[in-house]
Formats: C-alpha cells, structure tokens, sequence
C-alpha cells in the first residue's frame, strides 16, 4: 500500500496546477482572437478549427462548406493568475460583441 501511495505522490509531483481557458468564438474571429492571446501573454495554445455545436446564437455547423455559422475553440493552459484575469478581460468584450464562450476551470499541468 506504501509503495503504491508513493507512487501517485510521485506522480502528483510531475504536475502543477494551472488554469485551463476555452473560448469558443466564430471562425472569422480566430486570427484577431490569437493576436489578442498574444498580446495579453498567453503562453500558446491550441486551435481547434471547425467546431460546431448549439448556443444561445443558434446551431453552428462544423460541415457548413462556406464557413459562415462555423465556430473554432482556442485552448489554453497559464499557470499565471495576473495572465489569466488579463485574457479574460480581453476576450470578454468580444464575447459580448460577437457571442461565444469563454470557460476557465481548474487543471494539472503534466510536466515532461
């Protein structure tokens, strides 16, 4: 039983804790939204292109050919909490312009 706690100590100790951001915006947006990731120091992040799904604007389809109701999602993980309340901020008044998502939560980062 020692041996087994000792190793998910172990393991615990290979990550730290971060916060996970998804936005989830239209896909003519994604190209300022990754400017403004950047300019508010964000570390990187991941963009899923074509993402559909339903909200509070409609149904947004992932295999509409012209692109004009698909959305995209960024991902992101910061382990930096003065970074993360700067990309919210950022990213809210788009939201409120143009609709979208914004989620944070809280996460491990696996470190490698």
């Amino acid at each position: 039983m020692k041996r087994e706690q000792a190793a998910e100590d172990k393991g615990m100790l290979d990550m730290k804790p971060c916060k996970r951001i998804e936005i989830v915006i239209e896909q003519a947006l994604a190209q300022r939204m990754a400017e403004l990731l950047r300019e508010h120091g964000a570390p990187g992040y991941t963009l899923i292109d074509r993402a559909g799904g339903r909200g509070d604007r409609g149904l947004r389809r992932a295999d509409e050919p012209t692109g004009t109701s698909t959305n995209c999602m960024f991902v992101l993980a910061c382990d930096d909490e003065q970074t993360v309340r700067s990309i919210v901020e950022a990213v809210r008044p788009v939201l409120s312009r143009s609709g979208g998502i914004c989620l944070v939560s809280d996460a491990m980062w696996v470190r490698h």
